[in-house]
């Protein structure tokens, strides 16, 4: 199964924004149709949703704030699992048979983890330094993503596969990952993520426009999981479907069914959540049938 690729990023609409502190106008959002069509076809109509991005400076406080469609959201694994930089894992203690909880935990990560360091704030290197209008220079800078408005079929692609250039070499990442079956996306909304930054300063204003938030349920149930086995160069891909809170092993011709531990212990690639509701009417209109 092949993952659908997003179109080529583009910032679609930009607002220069600062800390109301600063006594700066908020950003208005920009009209729909400006952000793209996600009617154009099925698959946008059902992945496409839209990431915010903030820009700040750190000398002045000056923000820019861009949003791009996305298709899917590509998520690292925890920083100390990345090992291509000549970062060695430390070696789990082992004894009869079995790995210690501390060598396991070191190379297990989470979902929400993975969603919480996506839409935390970074500061852009020297290389990246951006150009802040109020300054007039180029200045260090923060970058902070959130979700402004959340798709009906949330995709989540997991980075396993990395390169340095360093080293010029490349690896696949053999991690686990735990995720969960229910997933509230609330914490990384925009809307969330302002009024964590802001306070009430600025969420009110925010709130009163339809466009500033998702307008669709934050709530999510998992329905398919795409793992990878194999090495870089060489491996098999395979998807766990689940119907009707049963799930389903899809490997080429064969489907067969398997438990939630199946699934649950399997090296997830690629996860797709659909909105709960549109789940539990799924789950109704089957049980009909």
């Amino acid at each position: 199964m092949l993952r659908p690729r997003p179109r080529a990023s583009r910032a679609i609409s930009t607002r220069s924004t600062r800390p109301p502190s600063l006594g700066s106008a908020r950003p208005t959002a920009p009209p729909s149709s400006s952000i793209g069509d996600g009617d154009c076809c099925i698959a946008h109509r059902v992945f496409s949703g839209i990431l915010r991005s903030d820009v700040t400076c750190t000398n002045c406080g000056f923000s820019s704030t861009t949003f791009e469609p996305c298709m899917d959201i590509s998520l690292d694994l925890d920083p100390g699992h990345n090992n291509c930089l000549g970062v060695a894992n430390p070696k789990p203690h082992v004894r009869n048979g079995e790995r210690s909880a501390a060598g396991m935990s070191s190379k297990v990560s989470t979902l929400m983890r993975c969603l919480e360091r996506f839409t935390r704030a970074e500061r852009l290197d020297a290389e990246q330094k951006y150009f802040c209008e109020r300054c007039k220079e180029r200045q260090e800078s923060l970058k902070q993503m959130s979700i402004r408005r959340l798709p009906l079929v949330s995709c989540f692609h997991i980075k396993r596969f990395e390169h340095s250039t360093v080293k010029k070499m490349s690896r696949k990442v053999d991690h686990s990952l735990q995720f969960p079956f229910s997933l509230d996306m609330t914490p990384y909304l925009s809307s969330s993520i302002l009024r964590s930054r802001y306070g009430n300063r600025i969420f009110p204003s925010e709130a009163c426009d339809s466009e500033a938030v998702s307008e669709l349920p934050s709530e999510f149930e998992i329905f398919a999981v795409i793992t990878h086995s194999g090495k870089l160069d060489a491996g098999h891909y395979v998807t766990y479907l689940r119907l009707n809170n049963q799930w389903y092993r899809c490997d080429d011709a064969w489907v067969t069914r398997v438990d939630e531990h199946t699934v649950r212990s399997s090296q997830a690639y690629m996860l797709f959540y659909v909105q709960k509701t549109l789940y539990y009417k799924a789950c109704e209109r089957g049980a009909a049938v």
